[in-house]
Formats: structure tokens, sequence, C-alpha cells
């Protein structure tokens, strides 16, 4: 059995004339050239549509019979691999599903595929969960356990702008305009998004700056080396301070911070708009979950019915019925 690779040679689009001459393992690499090359998708998008294309291969291949081309591949065939997937979350299930839909969106925009057997499949249903955050008493504590200055500073950004791990990692010292208190944030699919810097975020800045070790890399973040940090070390800095401020074992992550900057927003009545926009969603659903958690400014929304049902509401006679 073939394996997916990387963007080694395999025959280009001008070499492959009809439907069937193109084989399941050329159409994936050059899936995934487009999506490196043309869609300019970040390397972990690539690697997951990559583990599912390879998911999707090792399920075809376990079935009697050759491995079938893509032309050949059935809807029926698709909902059989989705029944399959049913040991992962929906989550997992819906994005291994969206990412065959784009593989077979794209064979059939160049003409490999006559349809997309994969294009609007029944899907699991998503469980509607309220986000867990930190409340404002333990963000404090997080922030007094913050002794280093670069933990503090990579603390105060994330709790003060909202922004994901992946793009903690990415700002570089150009993104930064300290005088205008703005930061370029480089966000999923190559989306750029401007965020306004807190002043409190401005002076965590100018307090690491000083401490930062002396380095060719224009990152922001660096190790001891002078190298760019990684995604895990965020997360093992952040595990550093939960055990210093009591709140180790908590499921406290980086992505809850963020979820912590969005809830706030919220709390303080900012329009979900606003809040999407800061948060760099695509979709207005994927925010509009923060407003689950807003209990109390719902309340607040519903206490402003007094016109509508007087100052107090009458006493029911006894024994009255609705």
């Amino acid at each position: 059995m073939t394996t997916l690779v990387g963007r080694e040679a395999v025959a280009s689009p001008s070499r492959i004339s009809t439907e069937s001459a193109l084989e399941l393992e050329q159409a994936a690499v050059m899936f995934l050239d487009y999506l490196g090359s043309y869609r300019s998708c970040s390397p972990l998008s690539i690697q997951a549509y990559r583990a599912t294309l390879r998911n999707f291969q090792q399920f075809l291949a376990s079935r009697s019979g050759p491995l079938p081309a893509p032309a050949a591949i059935t809807r029926q065939l698709v909902i059989q691999y989705a029944v399959s997937l049913s040991h992962w979350s929906p989550v997992t299930v819906r994005s291994k599903l969206a990412c065959l839909s784009s593989f077979f969106g794209f064979l059939q925009d160049m003409g490999y595929v006559s349809g997309n057997p994969a294009k609007r499949l029944p899907l699991p249903k998503l469980e509607q969960h309220i986000p867990v955050t930190l409340s404002e008493e333990q963000a404090q504590q997080l922030l007094a356990a913050a002794e280093l200055p670069w933990h503090r500073c990579l603390l105060v950004l994330l709790l003060a702008t909202g922004i994901r791990r992946g793009e903690a990692v990415q700002i570089s010292l150009e993104d930064m305009d300290l005088t205008n208190r703005q930061l370029l944030v480089h966000g999923k699919g190559a989306k750029q998004r401007i965020v306004p810097l807190t002043r409190q975020a401005v002076a965590a800045i100018q307090q690491y700056l000083p401490h930062r070790p002396s380095t060719l890399s224009r990152r922001l973040f660096v190790n001891s080396r002078g190298q760019p940090i990684r995604g895990y070390l965020i997360n093992a800095a952040l595990d550093e301070m939960l055990e210093k401020a009591g709140l180790a074992g908590q499921g406290i992550t980086p992505h809850k911070l963020r979820h912590t900057f969005a809830t706030q927003l919220i709390h303080k009545g900012v329009d979900v708009r606003t809040v999407q926009e800061l948060l760099g969603h695509a979709d207005l659903g994927t925010t509009a979950r923060y407003l689950h958690s807003d209990v109390r400014t719902k309340l607040a929304a519903v206490g402003r019915l007094t016109g509508l049902l007087g100052e107090s509401v009458p006493q029911a006679q006894e024994g009255a019925q609705p």
C-alpha cells in the first residue's frame, strides 16, 4: 500500500489526461501542494489534512479489492468511512469530513472528478459546551505568579488580546506598534488582524524586551539560545505559573485564557461583532457561544422590562387558575 507523502515528484496535472488516470496518491499530493503553495495554509493545517487523507486511504485499503481511483469513490463509500469514525468525537469527525469535502471539491474544480461525494454529508451533532474561563480573582492570582519577565509578558498578552497560542509564537518585533498600542496578529489561513494593546500589555512588553536574549531572530519570544519558541514551551510556562498560583489541575490552557478574554468582553457589554473581530473568528456563530456564559448581562437585559411588566408584580388571588 502506498502512503501519502509531501511534495516529492508525482505526475503533474498536465500529464494526467483522464479521470480514471488519476490515482488517489497523486490526487492527495496535488491537493496538499495546492493548500501550501496557493492557499497559504499553515503547516499545522496541512499536517491535519495529510493525516485525514492518510486515514481515508487506510480505510479504503482495508476493504477487499484494489484501492479505488478518486473518480470511482462514491458517496456511499464516504458515508461508510464516516460511520467508521464513530469512536472519534463529533468535532473530529466533522473536521475529517470537511477535509474530504475540500479534497474532492478541489478535484472537481480541476476536472479530475465529475462530482463531490463528500459534499453536504450528514454530520454528527455537537454538544454545546459553555467555555471554561478564569474569574477575575484567578486571573490576578496567575499574574502574581508570573515572576519571569517573559512569563508575565506572555500571560498579559494572552489575557489582554485573546490571541491563540500559535499566534503568540508568530509575533515578531515588527508586528508591535507600542507607540500606538497596536499588535498585528497573523491568524489562521494567512489572515491578519489588528488588535489593540492595553497599557498593561505595552508595559509588560517593555519590561520583557531588555531581558530578551540577544539573537538575530525577529520573533518576540525566543528561548535562552535565541531561537524562536514553540507552542509546547508556552504550555510549559503556563503550567509553571499555574503551579505557583495554586491553580494547577483545573484544566487551564492557553486557549482557556482566550475564552477568558472573550467572556470578559461580553460581560463588560462589548457587542459580539467587535469580539468576533478581535478574536479573528470567520463565523459569528463561533463567537456567539460566549453569550451563553454571560448570565449577568442577560439578567441586566431582562431587568429593563420594568416598563413592560410594571415596577412590581401584583400577588395572584388565592385559588386563581392560570
